[in-house]
């Protein structure tokens, strides 16, 4: 096997079209989707990428948030997506939209929020329009959803980024922890920690890093498959906490992948696991075979 540094630029770049255009579409701006709106807002700034920003998710802010998760008191009862979309579009002054009307459970809804990020672009001359779907979800239906669209693309890049959560006791609170059996203690305090990014991409009809669902296939075969509408996200969140450094770890690891493509337009690495307790990062350098 052989190192491979992928140039997206110069695979997408010709006589005919000069400039590259992202249109990225983000689904989930919670736990993990959260921290990468502002990294990503800010580095679409600092680098000057050409490209339009839509995060998806029609959750709304709960006090429960306020603990792991970006944002104030003055948040709790409004849109999370139209709260991050319009403090970065503010900050970063750069095109950064939101759509929270529904959950995204069908490939139409998915195709309509690539298309209205391209409709505003698609009259400039000698640009190419590349979509980047990042996944920030937590759900099985929705994995399945984002695997089937990437094999339908041409062209798509599709980031996905899962983390691991701390193990609650049933029917037991971190609230009631003195009740906890040592055992119980003990799992909670080793769990939660860690995740992975991995990175799928298509070019031109064909697939050159395969997506999430093949290189980890077990969160594409869960038995949780209900739709995020129906969904119990507010008791899963209680069960089945997510620490909030493995948040962060995560965006970072996607930001990672960001700042080489904005910056040099070249991937690397096809994916990354991490453990925010032990502190480490590892990414799997693309290979090709000799």
């Amino acid at each position: 096997m052989r190192e491979v540094i992928i140039n997206l630029r110069n695979e997408l770049l010709s006589s005919t079209y000069n400039s590259l255009h992202y249109h990225i579409v983000q689904v989930g701006c919670g736990g993990n989707g959260g921290y990468l709106v502002q990294q990503l807002a800010q580095m679409f700034s600092l680098t000057e990428q050409k490209g339009d920003y839509l995060i998806a998710d029609p959750d709304l802010v709960e006090k429960k948030n306020l603990r792991n998760q970006l944002f104030i008191e003055s948040d709790v009862g409004k849109s999370k997506a139209q709260v991050l979309a319009r403090r970065y579009r503010s900050a970063y002054k750069m095109p950064i939209s939101f759509y929270d009307k529904q959950y995204i459970e069908s490939k139409d809804t998915l195709s309509f929020l690539f298309d209205e990020n391209e409709s505003s672009h698609s009259s400039e001359f000698g640009v190419i329009h590349f979509p980047i779907l990042i996944g920030a979800v937590d759900n099985t239906y929705s994995r399945k959803l984002f695997h089937e669209f990437f094999y339908e693309q041409k062209n798509i890049l599709y980031m996905d980024a899962g983390v691991t959560s701390a193990e609650i006791p049933s029917g037991k609170t971190l609230d009631n922890l003195n009740n906890w059996t040592l055992e119980e203690k003990r799992t909670f305090a080793s769990t939660g920690f860690n995740g992975q990014v991995v990175v799928g991409l298509r070019l031109n009809g064909e697939t050159i890093l395969e997506p999430a669902g093949e290189v980890y296939p077990d969160i594409l075969n869960t038995e949780e498959d209900d739709k995020p509408s129906e969904a119990a996200c507010s008791n899963l969140v209680v069960s089945d906490p997510q620490r909030l450094m493995t948040n962060r770890m995560a965006a970072m690891a996607m930001s990672v992948y960001f700042n080489d493509l904005f910056s040099n337009g070249l991937l690397r690495n096809h994916h990354t696991v991490f453990h925010s307790q032990k502190g480490y990062m590892r990414s799997q350098p693309i290979t090709i075979e000799e």
